[in-house]
């Protein structure tokens, strides 16, 4: 294999996971190949990606959900970018099974990067664990299947380099007559000697195999590689080597394939239909005429609803190419199509770094993707839209529904700290028990089942946008943790915006080499994070905060990582340059730009809004580790949510609502008591509600020892305690994966209400551990604020 390495991200998916194997593998094996007479042609990083989007659109319709598919009528399922197959016990097809060695390269060459999930790695004997097609699609939606489908998305590179190394050891292997073998390696080589020959070669070899199989036939017929190329040749026989160009023995490649696949139906078991496969088949084979560079590249990241508005959207998204783009946009169920065409801008910010984790050198040869970003006007309130994204061959496809003055209910989600990274598959949280000092249990699932559960449920909730209180990312300065991110996030982010903060992983280089928080280090992690969710309103690209008027709610959004002076005890991050020391973290602290905006715009919101919500990373009261007081001595934090205290009596001033934080990793709520300044000068005495929810997908931590919250009402690890069967199996309680849902609704006066519900998604298993499910619950803590009457009051 070439020691380069692979980051295939397109459609949904971003793969931060490349191949590792090292250069003197793939020296061997292309001597072995040189020594049987062909070897193929040295792949660029573009081939490899050209070569994987294309046989995952061919095989999988570039849908994630069909990496795991089971044809009718066949007797297995077909896995993963290549749909290989792997058999059931029992089950004994005339058809090489590809999905157990490609497991075995995979795991091999992706070892530190995505683990394999617990199930698949235990299986012995390595069969199908599925005794038929109604089993397999029974299980469709299980536990199982989705960290399956997880894994298959986040190896997708080393897949492809499977199936290039599988062709190359299985050619120079291949056994023909000498005069046989060497006509077709002269072959060969003219066809892959360009792209789409390449393609059209590597692609049939992963379609119908090699042809060497004595099983593979029907009527003593085969349709495999060697049956096609021998095919070509008996055409081109006696004929000079300059007589046909590459692309017109690509074209007699693709006819040969046609008719042969054409002949193995005729020839099939009638039981097996394979009449009704002719279209797809011969559609497939048509594609090997095209130049790869003439079918786009499609999508880095699929399109995705930015800000949304009454009269207007912004959809964004990524391509590999700098090709424009064709936006469709129109009402559902409704004709009036209008069209616009992107005007592509290089996003150099989205760059790997050299020091990435399962990454080499070349990854400074990746292609840089273009952004696309239009915003459409004219919009109706309270109106859903399609819209569908043509980009490079491929199409994306959405909805979103704009806010009104009429709407009579919301419902939005908040929830911090996904910090993906591919490591996080295979890596299951510290789980402390409550009341345990130095508990070392572990939680039921990994991070990124917990995360994909948590996010399934918001999914099915509908929420009109979604909040994040920062820390998305692990590391922001590893362009693979924004992959992982993206891959977890884009369906939802189709129809539903999200409304990020940012954190202090956000800013975050990464480890080592990465920078830390070093200025440049952090500098690069930021730009990351701005390129995907910079701001269209007011030419604030360079900066991390705004807010957002939906409905009658205001959501403002804040950057308080860190504070000013630098290492005082108004820092809220002791390792992070702020921008008085040219730094890219903005002050916060009176006197700063951020601090008149906040206090313009919390007055704003007062005026025109029933309900005022601030969103911001760190969390001013906590029971957690970071609500110790920043500094430097032992026992005390580098980033600390205590200085941010400070900002409690203007919220109090201008009613503030909630302020949802994260960074604490844990699920808590306190109050705080205070007077409101109503515009007209009256004064209301006034609850303010602080929520950490920290809880997207990460850490699930308990109270710090020494830290004590005076004003906490609720903490999940001490007030919703666990609760077992008989058979020892988890019912209900504990700290869980999850997030707040905030629903607002106006009572039969017109007055809005707000319900703030703590969700927790529950893994359900049985006596022995194993993972059946999850189920949506809500701890007993919903809080009903009142808009009218400006109070809060207990659920009933």
């Amino acid at each position: 294999m070439l020691s380069r390495v692979l980051i295939i991200a397109f459609s949904m998916l971003a793969f931060g996971c490349a191949d590792r194997t090292g250069g003197d593998d793939r020296v061997d094996v292309e001597a072995e190949g040189a020594a049987a007479g062909f070897r193929l042609p040295g792949l660029s990083e573009s081939d490899y990606t050209r070569i994987a989007q294309r046989i995952y659109r061919s095989e999988a319709g570039a849908d994630p959900a069909k990496l795991t598919h089971w044809n009718e009528g066949e007797d297995f399922p077909s896995l993963g970018i290549g749909h290989f197959i792997w058999f059931p016990t029992g089950v004994d097809a005339p058809f090489d099974e590809s999905f157990p060695p490609m497991l075995e390269y995979v795991r091999q060459h992706t070892e530190g990067c995505a683990a394999l999930p617990a199930w698949l790695a235990e299986l012995d004997p390595v069969d199908a664990p599925w005794s038929d097609k109604a089993a397999f699609d029974a299980a469709a939606d299980s536990p199982a299947m989705q960290s399956l489908r997880l894994w298959l998305e986040s190896t997708m590179s080393a897949q492809v380099r499977y199936i290039v190394a599988s062709f190359e050891r299985r050619w120079s292997a291949l056994s023909l007559p000498g005069t046989d073998k060497e006509r077709l390696n002269r072959l060969l080589e003219r066809i892959t000697s360009a792209p789409q020959g390449l393609y059209a070669v590597i692609d049939y070899y992963n379609f119908k195999g090699l042809g060497n199989n004595p099983r593979e036939r029907y009527a003593d017929e085969g349709w495999g590689l060697v049956q096609v190329l021998s095919d070509v040749a008996d055409t081109v026989e006696n004929t000079a080597d300059d007589v046909y160009t590459a692309a017109e023995l690509t074209a007699l490649f693709a006819d040969a394939a046609a008719e042969r696949l054409i002949r193995r139906a005729a020839l099939a078991p009638p039981e097996r239909n394979e009449q009704r496969w002719i279209p797809g088949w011969t559609r497939r084979t048509a594609e090997y005429r095209n130049d790869p560079d003439s079918m786009g590249s499609g999508f880095r990241v699929k399109p995705y609803v930015r800000h949304l508005t009454e009269r207007s959207v912004m959809l964004q998204w990524y391509s590999r190419d700098s090709n424009a783009g064709r936006l469709t946009v129109a009402p559902v169920s409704e004709d009036g199509e209008r069209h616009f065409d992107s005007v592509p801008e290089i996003s150099e910010a989205l760059t790997y770094h050299v020091a990435e984790p399962c990454l080499a050198a070349s990854a400074l040869e990746f292609a840089i993707p273009y952004r696309h970003q239009l915003t459409v006007d004219e919009l109706e309130p309270g109106r859903e839209y399609r819209y569908e994204v043509a980009q490079g061959g491929f199409v994306a496809e959405g909805r979103f529904r704009t806010p009104s003055d009429d709407d009579r209910a919301l419902r939005f989600i908040v929830y911090a700290d996904s910090e993906t990274e591919p490591e996080s598959t295979g890596k299951r949280t510290l789980w402390p028990a409550p009341g345990e000092a130095g508990s070392t249990r572990l939680y039921p699932v990994d991070q990124t089942t917990g995360y994909a559960a948590n996010l399934d449920v918001i999914k099915e909730r509908a929420p009109r946008f979604v909040a994040i209180a920062g820390d998305l990312v692990e590391s922001g300065g590893e362009q693979r943790d924004w992959d992982e991110f993206w891959r977890h996030n884009s369906a939802l982010a189709a129809s539903t915006p999200i409304y990020p903060a940012p954190g202090n992983h956000d800013y975050y280089g990464g480890p080592g080499e990465l920078g830390r928080y070093g200025t440049a280090a952090s500098g690069r992690a930021i730009r990351k994070y701005r390129n995907y969710f910079s701001w269209p309103e007011r030419n604030t690209a360079e900066q991390t905060y705004y807010a957002v008027r939906h409905g009658p709610l205001t959501l403002i959004v804040l950057d308080v990582n860190n504070g000013l002076p630098e290492r005082s005890d108004g820092d809220t991050n002791w390792f992070l340059s702020g921008e008085d020391a040219g730094g890219p973290a903005p002050g916060w602290q009176t006197g700063s730009a951020q601090a008149e905006w906040l206090e313009a715009t919390l007055e704003r919101a007062q005026r025109n809004s029933a309900f005022t919500f601030v969103m911001m990373h760190p969390a001013p009261y906590a029971s957690g580790v970071h609500n110790r007081p920043p500094g430097t001595d032992e026992g005390q934090d580098f980033a600390s949510g205590v200085p941010l205290r400070s900002l409690t009596p203007m919220f109090l001033r201008y009613g503030v609502d909630a302020v949802f934080s994260g960074h604490d990793e844990m699920l808590e709520r306190s109050v705080v008591s205070g007077m409101e300044v109503r515009p007209n000068g009256e004064r209301l005495a006034h609850e303010l509600q602080f929520v950490v929810a920290g809880i997207g997908g990460d850490g699930l931590r308990g109270p710090h020892p020494g830290v004590d919250n005076p004003v906490g009402r609720f903490l999940a690890d001490r007030d919703a305690p666990e609760r077992y069967d008989a058979n020892g199996v988890l019912e209900a309680g504990g700290k869980h994966y999850g997030h707040v849902e905030v629903n607002l609704e106006r009572d039969a006066e017109g007055r809005w209400q707000a319900r703030l519900e703590p969700v927790y998604v529950l893994p359900l298993t049985n006596a022995e551990g194993q993972l059946l499910g999850f189920e949506r619950r809500v701890y007993d803590d919903v809080v009903i604020l009142d808009a009218a009457a400006n109070d809060t009051a207990g659920a009933p």
